[in-house]
């Protein structure tokens, strides 16, 4: 098992994993900037430790726009998500405005604070959906869960934040230790476009049919037709009355 490396902001400017700060360059004047705002955030301690890895460094997450570190603040830890100088500068501050849209409704992990170019958020430990779906072996939680994170995806409706990728949602949700759903990662939500944040989810789960056999065993598969009708109700128009409606047809 390899030991975790622990670096004050300061350290990045002197060991080889700084330039995780910087990736996928190497820049030494970005490198120094970015550690400023590292500091500005309160962080303390950068941890590299994960699953993911670049530069032989490891690392929480790796994405197209961003990469996730473990970041300290006063004896607390969090994900500190920078943003890889290929992608878009405006990526971030977008990202982190339409999370404190989220947070506004309870959806989506806790916002922290943010510059440019990082944001400080709540680490969420947990299982993607349809791998924690497969461990279960007990209905009324997986009901539960289901219900729960349809809630979440109604909420986001109401707001006017679409979330943009649900309709990938194994990659997008996660389920905590205590049967709590997350909606993560908003890097491509926007509230400039109509919300489908309802009608994505409910089409990759129970339409699309990539819903593990383990609930396909547990749960009495729904009328796809009939659920097809009552999601085309709410998509013409959302509400609580038609949200209701849809859920009944899942069995949920």
């Amino acid at each position: 098992m390899i030991k975790p490396v622990m670096l004050k902001p300061d350290s990045l400017l002197t060991f080889e994993e700084g330039f995780i700060l910087t990736y996928p360059s190497r820049d030494f004047e970005i490198l120094k900037r970015r550690v400023e705002a590292v500091k500005s955030l309160g962080v303390c301690l950068i941890e590299f430790t994960g699953p993911k890895q670049v530069f032989n460094v490891n690392l929480l997450g790796k994405g197209t726009r961003n990469i996730v570190v473990k970041a300290w603040v006063s004896g607390y830890a969090y994900a500190l998500k920078i943003r890889r100088l290929d992608s878009s500068a405006s990526s971030v501050k977008v990202e982190a405005e339409n999370m404190k849209i989220a947070n506004s409704v309870r959806v989506g992990p806790k916002l922290i604070s943010y510059t440019d170019d990082m944001i400080l958020m709540e680490i969420v430990h947990g299982k993607p959906i349809l791998e924690w779906i497969n461990a279960r072996t007990e209905e009324n939680t997986i009901r539960r869960v289901l219900f729960k994170l349809i809630m979440d995806a109604y909420r986001l409706d109401m707001v006017g934040l679409d979330h943009g990728e649900l309709s990938r949602a194994s990659k997008h949700v996660f389920i905590k230790p205590d049967n709590e759903p997350v909606i993560l990662d908003f890097g491509s939500s926007s509230t400039n476009r109509r919300p489908s944040n309802v009608s994505s989810l409910i089409s990759y789960l129970f339409i699309r049919g990539v819903m593990p056999n383990t609930f396909q065993k547990l749960h009495e598969s729904p009328n796809r037709e009939e659920v097809l009708h009552r999601l085309k109700q709410y998509k013409q128009r959302p509400s609580k009355e038609a949200l209701n409606s849809l859920i009944e047809a899942l069995g949920l």
